[in-house]
């Protein structure tokens, strides 16, 4: 690592811990001088780093991406955050769910609404950068036959192929029902995917009978030690 990438480096986790700090104390004490520091970090140190990189590492970047890198690296970064943050929010989506206590319901909410507020940043400033952006080098810059190529091929839903397998066993716990969701939603009607796991997954059916009515069929092809389902499209819904 270089001595201008670890300097960088270091400021970026000396702003991150201090404004974590900063951040709990506003919200946990809330003192006149927890708020007036806080402040004074945001439009200070925060603001005027934010101004340096701005003004001296970014056009030094600018060159560099050009000769040796992709532009649209930091959006695909966005992605995978926005994708880690929808998994938190359906995690604690089956928290409340489950929660029972008065008590767990309210950490539970609490978590929720922190999880909510933190994709919808994270989601505005996102879509921000690509419409002040993107959007406009596409309008400019590609015929107008391009972009009907390019809008046909962006709403080209991708659905599974039929009898594909999914194997829940080697998804993490609270990705699994989100993850399975998500692949029905993207079925043709008539298309249908293979669900494995190690138990029988009827809690499943019993949310899809919920979420979708009368639109999906439900086939056992192999009842323990290992469980295999195929889950189809019948009808949009």
């Amino acid at each position: 690592m270089t001595d201008a990438e670890s300097s960088i480096r270091a400021d970026h986790r000396r702003i991150r811990e201090e404004l974590g700090l900063r951040v709990r104390a506003a919200l946990d004490r809330g003192t006149r001088d927890d708020l007036d520091g806080l402040v004074a970090m945001l439009e200070g140190d925060l603001l005027s780093h934010a101004r340096a990189e701005q003004e001296h590492l970014y056009p030094v970047v600018d060159a560099l991406v050009r000769d040796h890198g992709r532009a649209t690296e930091t959006m695909a970064i966005d992605h995978d955050a926005i994708a880690g943050q929808v998994t938190r929010v359906a995690g604690q989506v089956e928290r409340l769910r489950g929660a029972t206590g008065r008590a767990e319901r309210i950490a539970a909410r609490t978590a929720l609404r922190e999880a909510l507020l933190g994709l919808e940043t994270l989601l505005g400033v996102h879509l921000e950068k690509e419409e002040r952006v993107y959007l406009p080098l596409v309008e400019r810059h590609l015929a107008p036959a391009e972009q009907a190529a390019l809008l046909e091929r962006m709403h080209q839903r991708a659905a599974p192929a039929d009898g594909q397998d999914i194997d829940v066993t080697a998804i993490p716990q609270r990705e699994r029902h989100p993850r399975i969701f998500a692949t029905f939603d993207r079925l043709a009607v008539g298309a249908s995917f293979v669900l494995v796991s190690d138990h029988d997954p009827r809690p499943l059916r019993y949310q899809l009978e919920a979420k979708h009515p009368g639109a999906f069929r439900w086939e056992y092809l192999e009842r323990g030690p290992r469980w295999r389902v195929r889950i189809g499209r019948e009808a949009m819904g």
